[in-house]
Order: C-alpha cells, then sequence, then structure tokens
C-alpha cells in the first residue's frame, strides 16, 4: 500500500491509496470475521462504528470496488453473483 496523497475536509482525513486487490480482499475478509464473530459492543470498540450496519455498508463498498476492478476470471467464488 502507499499513500498518494491525503486532504483534511472539516473533521475527515480523505486519503488516495495506491493498493492491490489482494489487499483489499483482506480487509473485506477482515470485516467479514469482526461481523460474524463479535457483539455489537465489540464491533464499537474494535472499528468505531455505532452499529453492524455501519461496518457492513463498508465491507458491501470494499465488494463492490473489488467486484468492479477484478478480471472476472480471476475473481473468487465469493464475489461472484
Amino acid at each position: 500500500m502507499e499513500l498518494l496523497k491525503q486532504e483534511e475536509i472539516a473533521s475527515v482525513t480523505l486519503f488516495d491509496l495506491r493498493i492491490s486487490e489482494g489487499e483489499l480482499m483482506v480487509y473485506e475478509n477482515c470485516i467479514e470475521f469482526v461481523l460474524n464473530s463479535c457483539s455489537e459492543k465489540q464491533i464499537y470498540e474494535l472499528t468505531g462504528c455505532e452499529n453492524r450496519e455501519e461496518l457492513a455498508s463498508y465491507q458491501n463498498d470494499l465488494r463492490s470496488l473489488i467486484k468492479t476492478i477484478m478480471n472476472i476470471e480471476y475473481l473468487p467464488e465469493k464475489y461472484k453473483d
């Protein structure tokens, strides 16, 4: 992973990153593990997300990105519709 640029807007820092599809899949799988293994309280403590739905929305964003960028023949089965 490589940081290309960062920008602060109000109280949020936005990052432009160079990242591989493998790294994206690792992050998506980590979120899946947390969603399947942790209570709401643990999710908040680990991630700062207010609830399971907020964390799941980040996971869905990653899944959509993975499906968009990867060649279908190399896409793992779990990402195929």
